[in-house]
């Protein structure tokens, strides 16, 4: 009851400032965050966001801990403490030199394997998500480098040296899939993002139009619409 009229009165609070901590893998921060950021820095300069990065379970660790305010991390997520509300769907793909042949055929786990692959360092959500998809197919995994950044795979990809499978929110827009083919997997891969808070967290307007302009930017039209949302956060 406490903790709902607080929460109740610091939604009603005129002036937005104070600091907010944000929590989320290296590929949101990357390729959506600097957007919502800038649109929060315009319509609250007096607001402070707070990044931090890292994995999934390093992420969640810290929103338990209270040492982070809101997660944006790949799901699933289980924790008691914790409320976790699915935000939007991220696709696979691979990604290869745009200098070799540019394939159109789908991509299986069998044909992947038969590459030299560039995979996320392991211990990350989606490098899980990648490592069972290959395994669903009884295929095992033997990547030939295991890196910690998304646009470290990406340059050693667009270098020649192998081929990778990243989100498709890495390689969205133009500018992000220069020097790169991008091909479709089979069978289709999707990662779920979702926000995760402490439940006895109190929702004031900070943390409210972090939460905001983190939904419209999910649910803003992707290039080409490949991002897919989950529904109202």
């Amino acid at each position: 009851a406490v903790n709902a009229a607080l929460q109740s009165v610091a939604l009603h609070q005129q002036n937005i400032h104070g600091t907010v901590s944000l929590g989320t893998g290296a590929t949101v921060c990357i390729h959506l965050l600097p957007a919502v950021l800038l649109a929060l820095r315009q319509a609250w300069p007096q607001l402070t966001v707070g990044v931090k990065t890292g994995n999934t379970q390093e992420i969640v660790r810290a929103v338990e801990e209270n040492r982070i305010d809101i997660g944006l991390v790949t799901l699933p997520v289980r924790s008691k403490i914790l409320h976790v509300t699915p935000v939007m769907q991220d696709e696979f793909v691979l990604i290869s030199a745009a200098s070799l042949h540019a394939e159109t055929l789908a991509f299986t786990p069998a044909r992947c394997a038969e590459n030299p692959l560039i995979v996320f360092e392991s211990g990350s959500g989606t490098g899980q998500l990648i490592e069972s998809w290959f395994l669903a197919a009884g295929v095992e995994l033997n990547p030939v480098m295991e890196l910690g950044s998304i646009e470290a795979i990406k340059r050693m990809v667009r270098a020649g040296l192998g081929y990778s499978i990243v989100p498709r929110m890495a390689v969205n827009l133009v500018e992000d899939r220069d020097g790169l083919n991008v091909h479709s997997l089979e069978p289709a891969l999707y990662r779920t993002l979702g926000r995760v808070m402490r439940q006895d967290r109190v929702i004031n307007r900070g943390i409210h139009e972090v939460i905001h302009h983190l939904e419209e930017a999910v649910n803003a039209p992707a290039d080409k619409g490949q991002q897919q949302s989950c529904g109202n956060a």
